[in-house]
């Protein structure tokens, strides 16, 4: 079980990675027939093997094809067994609005107003009521002139973090993972 303080350093590890991750342009190029397609997709892919390996896994495996596979070995006593799981995340971000020059803003103990996006553009609970369920807490949202590529990035930092955690608690038993 995590205490307040590990689990404080976990959501600023996780907040810290998503911040790095989202100001790489992985925005997808629909016409290149190649996977990845795009070279800032090959920057983060290199990231995360480098963070990874920084960790200190060892069984990781980048192919061709973008693909970044790690692997945390078991924790189980011999003789024990468990099902694999994976975490998965794509890196690619969608092609509808740029990925360059990202600028995330982070609302502290959001308070249920509009958020400004820029020019025109406003993050609003009048349009977006599901807003108001996240009273008091952190919300990080772009400043409406890119995307900020959350769907992806989020995942991938929330990975990269629970792979980090467990790599150094190995007290808590898992399968391979």
């Amino acid at each position: 079980m995590m205490n307040s303080t590990e689990i404080k350093e976990m959501e600023k590890s996780i907040l810290d990675r998503f911040l790095r991750y989202v100001k790489i342009d992985t925005q997808s190029n629909r016409h290149n027939p190649e996977k990845p397609t795009t070279p800032g997709q090959w920057d983060l892919l290199r990231m995360l093997e480098k963070e990874l390996r920084e960790i200190g896994l060892k069984d990781i495996d980048l192919d061709q094809n973008g693909y970044l596979i790690a692997r945390l070995s078991s924790t189980l006593p011999a003789g024990r067994k468990a099902p694999v799981i994976g975490f998965m995340a794509h890196v690619d971000t969608a092609a509808d609005m740029s990925g360059k020059n990202v600028k995330p803003q982070i609302i502290e103990q959001y308070d249920g107003n509009d958020i400004p996006l820029g020019g025109e553009w406003v993050l609003s609970p009048d349009s977006n009521p599901e807003l108001l369920k996240y009273l008091g807490q952190t919300l990080i949202t772009t400043d409406g002139n890119t995307l900020l590529g959350a769907d992806d990035k989020a995942g991938a930092a929330e990975i990269m973090a629970a792979v980090e955690y467990l790599f150094h608690h190995p007290e808590l038993e898992h399968g391979e993972i």
